[in-house]
């Protein structure tokens, strides 16, 4: 064999040997992937993409200063269509295609139960950084998975108390069937068993209803009234209720009460006919350290956005990203085992917030501030992007689950 013969030999099989170890996902990495499951089509879309503009601003930014340990981040993108089993497919890809070093999103609390399920069996490490349902954090946690948001029990807990204490105690529920709005219920009556109050019934209401008609001529009719309608609707089918509450009057004759107001929501059916009381998980015109800084940035990241200021959607996902590559860096590993130990037990300070953030090692819930707020008018409104009025806050170790009452028990490590 001539020399250039065995120079041809060597690079074939250099070659062919850096294709194998590439494919196996064992090639030295030059990037950090970042995998993202945040929904772009479905009940969810626009709350997705609120999370990913945050989590895009929290990529750049470390980005800009060279990365985690040495290495640029990139983020790949999956639409979960806000269905659960795409979602567990979309996840199984980006874990075993795309080689992630973790990943992030969801909003759908089913679809993060579904997603967390994959992670875990990939031991792979998963934020679900929209999501509410307590189960999320509780009878389906796992040792990979952590929740950014406040759980059902936080929210519910932040606003209910002062419902039932200055608006009424005889309650009608509105829910959601599915794994968030059935938890939402189930907290709100809780409460109401607490305070003394009576439940007057309950409407389940199918992902991607559109016509609320035959719901809110029930509700018209209920005798006796309801002192308040607690709801625990999200999404677009959350905002087609409140067009046809006001369609209907009967923002004229009942009182609404929500879980949780995601600003998308109020900004699609516009200062007019935004309704109600709820618990909020942050907000742009908040007097806490770093949010005038946030939103200024944000305003400059993103001119054209539909929503012209950071939403609580667009907080979480930038929290939780920044806290996911935050713990990179601590660790110095995108091992997995690493990344959780470094997570677990963690306080975030810097958080936009009156106090800081916990994150509990032994369930991996995000502890933090609840908000309770009330819908302003037009007339109140300081400018268009004005929905809310904070009237309290409830700090997050006083209103979340405690380990008596969680069921929750993560997996041994891998």
């Amino acid at each position: 064999m001539g020399k250039s013969t065995k120079i041809v030999g060597f690079g074939m099989v250099f070659l062919l040997t850096l294709f194998m170890f590439t494919n196996l996902g064992l090639a030295a990495d030059d990037v950090v992937r970042m995998g993202v499951i945040s929904p772009a089509s479905g009940n969810y879309a626009d709350m997705g993409a609120a999370e990913r503009r945050g989590m895009t601003m929290a990529v750049e930014e470390f980005n800009a200063r060279g990365g985690v340990l040495g290495k640029k981040i990139k983020m790949t993108v999956e639409d979960t269509e806000t269905d659960p089993s795409a979602a567990a497919r979309k996840a199984k890809k980006l874990m075993e295609r795309n080689k992630v070093h973790f990943m992030l999103g969801a909003v759908s609390s089913s679809c993060a139960v579904a997603i967390s399920e994959v992670a875990q069996r990939g031991n792979t490490v998963y934020f679900n950084t929209n999501t509410n349902s307590s189960t999320c954090t509780g009878k389906y946690c796992h040792r990979t998975n952590f929740r950014v948001g406040p759980n059902n029990h936080m929210l519910v807990f932040g606003v209910a108390p002062w419902i039932a204490r200055n608006i009424g105690k005889n309650w009608y529920f509105i829910t959601h069937d599915y794994t968030w709005g059935r938890s939402g219920t189930k907290e709100f009556r809780s409460i109401l068993k607490k305070e003394g109050g009576k439940e007057l019934g309950e409407s389940l209401i199918p992902l991607g209803t559109r016509d609320f008609s035959s719901y809110l001529i029930k509700i018209r009719n209920l005798k006796p009234k309801p002192d308040i309608i607690m709801c625990t609707i999200g999404g677009v089918d959350n905002t087609a209720m409140m067009e046809q509450i006001f369609e209907f009057g009967i923002d004229k004759d009942f009182r609404f009460g929500f879980s949780l107001r995601d600003y998308s929501d109020a900004w699609t059916v516009g200062l007019g006919k935004n309704i109600g009381t709820f618990a909020i998980e942050w907000y742009h015109l908040l007097d806490t350290p770093g949010t005038k800084e946030f939103v200024a940035k944000y305003k400059k990241r993103w001119p054209n956005a539909k929503i012209p200021i950071p939403e609580n959607n667009t907080y979480q996902g930038y929290i939780g990203t920044r806290t996911m590559l935050r713990a990179v860096e601590r660790a110095k590993s995108l091992k997995t085992n690493d990344i959780i130990r470094a997570l677990e037990g963690h306080t975030i300070y810097d958080n936009m917030k009156n106090f800081p953030t916990y994150i509990r090692p032994w369930d991996h819930q995000f502890v933090q501030e609840v908000y309770i707020a009330k819908a302003k008018t037009a007339k109140e409104a300081k400018d268009l992007t004005d929905f809310y009025r904070v009237i309290g806050s409830m700090k997050g170790p006083d209103i979340v689950r405690s380990r008596a009452e969680n069921p929750c028990k993560l997996e041994p490590y891998k």
